[in-house]
Order: C-alpha cells, then sequence, then structure tokens
C-alpha cells in the first residue's frame, strides 16, 4: 500500500530556524528508504488512505470539542502559502499528544461508522467500508498516538505533509 500522509518529527527549534523549502526537504514525499529509517527510529509515521478517516474519527464526536482534537491530522500552519505542508509546534504537538491519550481511539471509530463509511464510499476503487477499515483507522490512530507521545516527550515539532492524493 502506498504511503499518502506524513508526520516528521524535527526538534522543536528546527520550525524557526528552517525555510519552508528546508522543511520539505526533510519530509518524506514517498515511502523510500529515508522514510524506512526515520519510522524506524520513531522519527516519521507514514499512513495510507486513512488520513481523512482519521481526522474524521478524531472530529466528528461531539463529545470531544477539544480544539487539539483538529491538530493531529490536518492542524498546524503553513509554512509558506500554497505549501503542502503543516508545522506543529511543540506545544501544539503537546497539546495534541494529551488529546490523543485521553481519547478512547476504537470507540471514535465505532461512534463515528456511518460518517467513515460514508467517506470510504467517496473514495475511488476503495472496498467498500468493514471491519476491516475500522482496524487499519484504528491501528493507524493508536501509532499516531504514540508518534505524537514520543515528539512530546522530546518537545519535538511535527511537520506534516499532505499528498495531493489525500482525501478530505
Amino acid at each position: 500500500m502506498s504511503v499518502d500522509h506524513f508526520w516528521c518529527r524535527l526538534p522543536g527549534r528546527a520550525v524557526d530556524t528552517c525555510s519552508p523549502e528546508e522543511l520539505g526537504e526533510l519530509v518524506p514525499r514517498s515511502r523510500d528508504h529515508r522514510y524506512d529509517r526515520l519510522a524506524a527510529d520513531g522519527l516519521a509515521l507514514g499512513v495510507g488512505q486513512t488520513a481523512a478517516l482519521m481526522e474524521l474519527a478524531l472530529t466528528e464526536n461531539g463529545l470531544h470539542p477539544d480544539p487539539a482534537a483538529r491538530l493531529p491530522v490536518y492542524g498546524g500552519a503553513r509554512p509558506a502559502a500554497g505549501a503542502e505542508m503543516l508545522v506543529l509546534r511543540p506545544e501544539q504537538v503537546a497539546a495534541a499528544s494529551a488529546f490523543l491519550r485521553g481519547s478512547a481511539l476504537g470507540e471514535l471509530v465505532r461512534q463515528q461508522n456511518t460518517v467513515l463509511a460514508r467517506r470510504v464510499a467517496q473514495l475511488d476503487s476503495a472496498p467498500p467500508w468493514s471491519e476491516t477499515w475500522a482496524t487499519r483507522v484504528v491501528n493507524d490512530l493508536r501509532e499516531l498516538r504514540d508518534f505524537f507521545a514520543g515528539a512530546a516527550a522530546a518537545g519535538d515539532a511535527v511537520v506534516v505533509r499532505e499528498s495531493a492524493g489525500t482525501v478530505r
């Protein structure tokens, strides 16, 4: 499966000293040997086809009006107009981590079953929503929770690269 949405940890101060172009060079554009090395070290995470579903599971739930719910997947600021990246500063990473830690991720996916099924139906050539999809989304959310926990503990910033193919 291809990876179409990436998160990459950077030392918190790097977002202050890097230009948008330099940030872009630090974050993988595709799953390759560089991504594999970063992921093995816990410095990068990528998902295929589930980013929009993860976002819906976190944000469409009336039980969690917390603004931090919008941070993990599509949150942060663009470093420049038209940039395909978003930057979460260390304090936003900490807020996202706390939100993810405090959320029953499997329950959020179950509660949004209808919304998620509708979104999957919009994906080109994707199989219909099923327990397999739900399991993928929950697993990806758990990996995201662990990724943000590591980044928050280290005081890191996170750069999110959205793929042009990511459906929102």
